[in-house]
């Protein structure tokens, strides 16, 4: 069986569906040799794999294969697979001639990468052998043409474009899992906040705009800022805000979340305009694709990229601030089964991972 080399650096595996999904795929189908540095969550099920050899890289590593490799020009791998700036060093620094293939998880534009670790020396380096890689593996449309600009990327390199997915069937089975848990009235139905709760996603803000909403509770779920849910918690207890939820509980795998998801009614997105990723999260949100697959309805952020994504396909509402979500969940209750039916074939249609498999096969070589 041929081999693959994986490089993943500064980035949790576990909470990835990308990440995840492609290792699921690639070691069904090759040897994975997957090369960390600085990587965590590595709890996930698919590291248990017998096809997947995971081997953590320490610095002076590096050089160590670098001075084989240069030497040797020796390429025991049919596929180099990198993701994001991080791992892409990684790669090229541990294998300089090498020709990997660019997964972009994140936009890391040269002057706008708000909340993400590009030190200008990794900055300096990615850029440098950018036009080194075979292709291009990237989420939408809009984020090709950006990351095609900003890196000056060649016309020769081709793309696929594959959106952040979640594997399965669709499924309109619902839990009781968070109803029973937080002991929610019979009568609210139960908006999901998913990622993390810092103050670039406005929780505190939608947190108040729900004390208004008395047949509607919110949970939120995710990685936090320790100081911002203090914060958080201290607002809502000062306000006396009883329909909001903050669960305790941290995964290390994306399957955990989804008796989570599937005990929810809707699915609540907001992205602040703080950077050109969250203005283009149309096709690049996990928290997205698992609500549709679970057929919650979605409530999201309103940029040309959602409009295109999410009300084009009569799945959610796309709200330009808060106080528009109130009137947004009226809008989906009135035609609840309408939304979470579109929800569900959107999934199907989009953003399930076993539709792109064979192509994705091929489009590596």
């Amino acid at each position: 069986m041929r081999k693959v080399a994986v490089f993943v650096s500064h980035y949790g595996i576990g909470n990835s569906p990308s990440i995840v999904n492609m290792l699921d795929l690639l070691s069904d189908n090759f040897k994975v040799d997957l090369y960390l540095r600085d990587a965590d969550l590595l709890e996930a099920p698919v590291l248990r794999k017998e096809n997947i050899n995971s081997i953590p890289v320490r610095r002076r590593h590096v050089v160590g294969y670098k001075v084989m490799n240069t030497i040797l020009r020796f390429n025991s791998y049919a596929h180099y697979i990198c993701f994001d700036p991080h791992g892409f060093v990684l790669c090229k620094e541990m294998f300089p001639y090498s020709r990997p293939i660019y997964y972009s998880l994140e936009l890391y534009m040269a002057n706008d990468h708000f909340g993400l670790f590009y030190p200008p020396e990794t900055r300096r380096k990615e850029r440098e052998w950018m036009n080194d890689i075979r292709g291009l593996i990237i989420q939408s449309d809009e984020k090709d043409a950006i990351f095609r600009e900003d890196y000056k990327l060649s016309d020769e390199i081709p793309t696929f474009l594959l959106p952040v997915t979640q594997t399965g069937h669709s499924t309109r089975e619902k839990s009781s899992y968070v109803r029973d848990k937080y002991r929610i009235d019979e009568n609210k139905r139960i908006v999901l906040h998913l990622g993390e709760i810092k103050w670039w996603f406005a929780c505190i803000e939608i947190a108040r705009h729900f004390a208004a909403l008395d047949n509607w509770a919110i949970l939120f779920h995710g990685y936090y800022d320790e100081e911002y849910l203090e914060e958080m918690k201290r607002t809502l207890n000062s306000e006396n805000i009883r329909n909001v939820i903050i669960s305790d509980e941290l995964y290390d795998s994306i399957d955990a979340l989804g008796e989570i998801v599937q005990s929810c009614d809707v699915g609540l997105a907001w992205y602040s305009d703080i950077s050109i990723g969250f203005r283009n999260c149309g096709r690049s949100s996990g928290k997205i694709s698992a609500y549709l697959k679970f057929g919650l309805p979605v409530v999201v952020t309103k940029y040309p990229s959602t409009v295109e994504t999410i009300e084009k396909a009569g799945c959610g509402v796309c709200v330009e601030n808060y106080d528009e979500i109130g009137a947004a969940l009226s809008k989906i209750e009135e035609n609840y089964e309408e939304y979470s039916m579109a929800a569900r074939a959107e999934y199907e249609k989009t953003y399930r991972f076993e539709k792109y498999g064979k192509e994705l096969l091929t489009f590596l070589g």
